[in-house]
């Protein structure tokens, strides 16, 4: 069983901003079906009122591309899943595994 985490890629104008939108344990089937629900029902922005989203898969399925319109504003953001490899303490991180 690995431990997960579903990070999320936005660009806004010259910025980019990543941010870590989930951590969990599972194996990698279940971390992907969990990436993609993100995928689908994550809001890339606060107050965003989305009007439609598109959902790409990347790959195998460890990477979507979401193209998200609202009535404002158009957000695209990549949802990437990485599995830890290597950590010193990772019992002590300051988040819990669900």
């Amino acid at each position: 069983m690995g431990r997960w985490v579903v990070v999320v890629d936005r660009s806004i104008g010259n910025q980019n901003d990543l941010d870590e939108v989930a951590h969990f344990e599972g194996n990698r089937d279940e971390a992907r079906a969990r990436l993609y629900e993100i995928a689908r029902t994550h809001r890339p922005a606060v107050g965003l009122r989305q009007k439609r989203r598109q959902v790409y898969r990347i790959g195998d399925g460890d990477a979507y591309y979401v193209n998200v319109e609202g009535a404002m504003s158009t957000h695209r953001v990549m949802y990437r899943l990485a599995e830890l490899e290597w950590s010193t303490h990772p019992e002590s991180w300051p988040w819990a595994w669900s």
